[in-house]
Order: C-alpha cells, then sequence, then structure tokens
C-alpha cells in the first residue's frame, strides 16, 4: 500500500477459530512496512497441526503451537495445542522489537494472555503503540477489551472465499 497512512489507528482482527484471521493479516503486511508478530498455520496433508510464529521485522520463523501429538517439545498445554516456550519467546521479542515502528503486529492474543501470561506484558507496553493490529478470537474479545481499554476499529472475519 504505497502511501499507507497508519498513524493513529488501533485495528482488531476478530473472527472464530480458523476463519483465516491470521493469513489474512499476513497478506496484508506484505503490502506494508510492518513489525511484530503473525502465528502463521501449519497444515500436514490438509488437516492443521499448529502454528509458526513469523518475526515480521526480519522473516526469522519458530514454530509456535503443536497440536498436542505432534509436538517433540515440553511448554504451555491449551486444550488443543502445546505452545512452544521458545516460540513465545520469539513472539515476545518480535513484538518488543516492533514497538515504535510504523505498524505494530501482534498476532494472536488468546486466553493465556487474559489470565495475564503468554504475550501479556508486552501487549501492556505495546499499547503506547498509536498505530497497531491486533488479532483477538472473538470468544475473548470481550475480555480483551476490558483489560485493555482504547479505541479500536474491529473488523470481523467469517472466513476467506
Amino acid at each position: 500500500m504505497d502511501g499507507c497512512d497508519c498513524r493513529h489507528m488501533k485495528v482488531i482482527i476478530t473472527g472464530g477459530k480458523n476463519t483465516g484471521k491470521s493469513t489474512f493479516l499476513y497478506e496484508l503486511c506484505q503490502n506494508c512496512q510492518c513489525s511484530g508478530v503473525i502465528c502463521l498455520p501449519v497444515f500436514e496433508n490438509g488437516v492443521k497441526i499448529g502454528s509458526d510464529a513469523i518475526n515480521l521485522r526480519n522473516g526469522k520463523k519458530k514454530i509456535f503451537a503443536r497440536v498436542k501429538n505432534k509436538a517433540n517439545f515440553e511448554g504451555i498445554e491449551t486444550n488443543e495445542y502445546i505452545i512452544s516456550m521458545e516460540g513465545m519467546k520469539h513472539a515476545i521479542e518480535a513484538i518488543e522489537e516492533g514497538i515504535g515502528e510504523n505498524l505494530l503486529v501482534i498476532d494472536e492474543v488468546g486466553h493465556i494472555e487474559m489470565k495475564n501470561d503468554g504475550y501479556y506484558e508486552v501487549i501492556k507496553k505495546a499499547m503506547q503503540q498509536e498505530n497497531m493490529i491486533v488479532v483477538v478470537r472473538k470468544s475473548i474479545l470481550n475480555d480483551f477489551l476490558k483489560k485493555f481499554p482504547e479505541k479500536y476499529f474491529i473488523l470481523e472475519m467469517n472466513g476467506i472465499a
């Protein structure tokens, strides 16, 4: 987006599970100078098995999460996934590096952050940022808005056609 003026804009991309939030954002970031982290889905034989965290500033990628039967590492256990501690550290560092840059991206805020863990501390720091896009699962959107009361543009994804 040549001439993309992203100043003074906080955007939330929300939607249910597997509605294309991260994929949409990744495509958007291909056309803007973004920093932060996107966790893109990883598929095996057409089935989602997890996600990889990509630092948008330098392109480095690390395993972020895998379904329990595919995870060959220890980490934070959720209902379906195990989140890699190394992947979480990589994502947090990418967000920290992006604070103060043109457009900060945080993908994705989940239940862990609502329990003041995971990205929570770096999200608190990032809220000083005037120009950011945050991916928030729809099921926790109200909790996020209470925890981080700001003015946002909210874009709801219902899937990619």
